[in-house]
């Protein structure tokens, strides 16, 4: 008898992630992509393009790979989107500063002038977390002094979007009152489940033939199934080594 292969319906898997956002020629794509950066980063975006498409099945047993979405905007502005299917501690505090970082010293090239040729970075951290001693859903950190004066000309935006918090807002306001992207990050938490199929809205449309399509593809499951094994596997070894 032949064995019918699982789906992978779960948005918090980064291949899964991935594929829903990279490509910058798909209509579906930009919508998703422009929902996120526009109503989290507060920027403008009237065209984008993905620095980093690329779905390798070749480095999915990288650990250490991360399948971030790159994205620049008309005015050169970087925003880089990742999911973490994980908790928050302090590796990834500070793995994400890193990174951030990282993306700032990237762009600069010897003999550059820096403030031409320096755009700013946003990093937009979806997290299956809380912050539990900040409890929201969309936080943003900045570069501040004591006072809370915002550095001038400040180069980074880090912003943690905590995924439990969405499930808190759908006993508060209820599900059928969920603007879209408060609808994206519902599934993003929970996947194309019963209460979401109820809802005429074109983000969930949208998001239910990508979970369709990366189905339809064997290799980017196999890619999926393989990313989810390894995470899994890493952190039960942390646990015991904890």
């Amino acid at each position: 008898m032949i064995m019918k292969r699982k789906k992978i319906v779960d948005f918090k898997n980064d291949v899964l992630f991935k594929y829903t956002l990279r490509d910058d020629q798909d209509p579906d794509s930009i919508y998703l992509l422009k929902l996120i950066i526009e109503n989290i980063a507060g920027i403008d975006c009237h065209s984008l393009k993905v620095l980093n498409p690329d779905l390798n099945p070749q480095h999915v047993e990288d650990k250490d790979m991360i399948l971030d979405i790159r994205v620049t905007n008309e005015d050169g502005e970087i925003c880089d989107v990742e999911m973490q299917n994980s908790s928050l501690d302090q590796e990834q505090y500070q793995r994400f500063q890193i990174y951030g970082a990282r993306l700032l010293v990237e762009q600069q090239k010897r003999g550059d002038d820096y403030v031409t040729n320096i755009h700013h970075v946003f990093q937009l951290i979806f997290i299956d977390d809380l912050d539990k001693d900040n409890l929201v859903l969309i936080d943003r950190y900045i570069s501040q002094n004591e006072s809370g004066n915002q550095e001038k000309h400040n180069l980074i935006t880090r912003i943690y979007i905590y995924l439990p918090y969405i499930n808190i807002l759908k006993k508060e306001k209820g599900l059928e009152n969920f603007n879209e992207l408060e609808t994206a990050i519902y599934i993003f938490k929970n996947g194309i489940d019963d209460d979401i199929m109820k809802l005429k809205k074109k983000v969930v449309d949208i998001m239910e033939k990508k979970a369709d399509d990366f189905n339809e593809d064997m290799i980017l499951q196999d890619m999926a199934f393989n990313r989810d094994l390894n995470k899994r596997a890493r952190q039960a070894r942390m646990k015991r080594e904890r």
